[in-house]
């Protein structure tokens, strides 16, 4: 148990960092307007009725609508199940710009009409784009149709029969990453997208104009260890540590709970109580996640 209380305090003094950059990040996704200058205005139902032609829809009418059409253009015939309501998934969010350079967002709730309009101030001035932005450099040998080419018999020699052909991923490409100067003498970061052959890059040294939000969530979601090495194989890396600290957490956590022994029978019901909350919330959100097809974002 000394070396289970050890490891506790340690992993979690190791990673502490990390712990708290994903905690605050994962909650600012949440709650996207933490952190960003702008101006909220709750619009009611009756005020967009009043000022707008829209009007609010009625999700079932709008599915026996739906399922009517399916039938006119079919053979086969559906019925629209009444047992399970039609609910709205998301909602259309509506872009304009303000006054002052900055732009407006229209969120509007379909089913009841209600709406919210943001205001946000004028960005930040962004770095210069290369010149040479856009700019497509046709390197056929050294294009993802190129391998695509070349290991189109692997399979086969594999001895997997029966398989299709291997293709290139239509959206995910890998990149060359690379530095050249100009006649200035400045230094450009480029990347070539061996995928579309496409230039893109920015001045080297010049800073990002993300917020200090956006920065937390970007650093979030990076993942995957890098094909070479550097700090952000080393950031993956990390990521795994904290992950599996958090596992331990949780498994040496109820191993010092099961060595106090008076608070034995009060920790067994929080722990029956916490399971039985988890798997309500985790089944019903994966029922939500999955309703659609998950492939084409349907959920």
């Amino acid at each position: 148990m000394k070396i289970v209380r050890r490891a506790h305090m340690y992993l979690g003094l190791l990673v502490f960092p990390w712990i708290l950059l994903f905690g605050i990040s994962g909650v600012l996704f949440n709650h996207p307007q933490i952190g960003r200058d702008f101006e909220r205005r709750e619009i009611s139902a009756e005020q967009l009725s009043t000022f707008t032609a829209f009007r609010p829809w009625d999700p079932d009418a709008v599915a026996r609508r739906v399922v009517e059409q399916l039938n006119a253009g079919s053979p086969s015939r559906y019925t629209l199940d009444e047992q399970t309501p039609g609910v709205f998934s998301g909602w259309p969010e509506l872009i304009g710009s303000s006054g002052d350079g900055g732009r407006t967002m229209l969120l509007i709730s379909l089913d009841d009409g209600d709406a919210t309009l943001s205001t946000f101030p004028k960005e930040p001035e962004k770095a210069p784009a290369p010149p040479f932005a856009g700019a497509t450099i046709e390197l056929p040998e050294h294009r993802m149709a190129a391998v695509e080419a070349q290991v189109k018999d692997l399979l086969p020699r594999l001895g997997i029969e029966g398989a299709g052909p291997l293709r290139a991923h239509p959206k995910v490409s890998p990149e060359l990453r690379f530095r050249m100067r100009d006649a200035d003498g400045r230094a450009w970061n480029v990347t070539y997208d061996l995928g579309t052959g496409r230039l893109d890059g920015r001045l080297d040294g010049a800073a990002g104009q993300l917020r200090f939000v956006e920065l937390l969530g970007k650093l979030h979601t990076t993942h995957h260890y890098p094909v070479h090495g550097g700090m952000t194989w080393v950031w993956a890396l990390f990521a795994d540590v904290t992950g599996i600290t958090l596992v331990l957490w949780a498994v040496s956590g109820l191993a010092m709970w099961w060595q106090m022994k008076p608070s034995r029978v009060i920790g067994a019901l929080a722990i029956a109580v916490a399971l039985a909350v988890a798997a309500v919330v985790m089944s019903g959100t994966a029922s939500d996640i999955l309703f659609g097809n998950v492939d084409k974002g349907g959920a």
